[in-house]
């Protein structure tokens, strides 16, 4: 397994309930608010990940197992469209590990986006630049 650190290219936006003191933490749909975006198909903020609906449509092509899409609702900030006026976003979901051991894409420890051999090919298909991709060894041990 593979973890992978996708560019945190926002924020969660005006309208997301979300409070890490409850179970769950986010209630409703997720918002979003771009402050940059690099071009990548995979993006990531507060442990919420979004997929453009071409690598959604590539997961989904590719049979992987372990994950759903959600709705994600997405805005712009202030400097973003100040600094590129011209830049328009493709659509996006919210990509929701569901998967379990033997899955190809994971949640663990909550956090931790971790996608096997196979999904990290479908993956490499697109551009995921400035994401990390790891080992699932590198993922730091827990804060006891």
């Amino acid at each position: 397994m593979h973890w992978i650190k996708p560019e945190v290219a926002g924020g969660l936006g005006e309208g997301s309930n979300y409070d890490v003191a409850r179970e769950p933490q986010l209630l409703g749909d997720l918002y979003f608010e771009f402050a940059d975006w690099l071009g990548d198909d995979i993006v990531s903020t507060s442990g919420f990940w979004l997929v453009t609906d071409r690598l959604a449509d590539a997961l989904r092509d590719a049979g992987l197992t372990g994950w759903e899409l959600g709705i994600v609702h997405v805005s712009m900030s202030e400097e973003l469209l100040l600094r590129k006026p011209d830049l328009e976003l493709p659509h996006w979901n919210r990509l929701l590990p569901t998967g379990t051991e033997g899955d190809d894409v994971v949640l663990l420890r909550r956090v931790y986006l971790c996608v096997s051999e196979r999904a990290l090919q479908v993956l490499r298909g697109f551009s995921i630049d400035h994401a990390r991709v790891r080992d699932v060894s590198d993922i730091p041990p827990p804060i006891v």
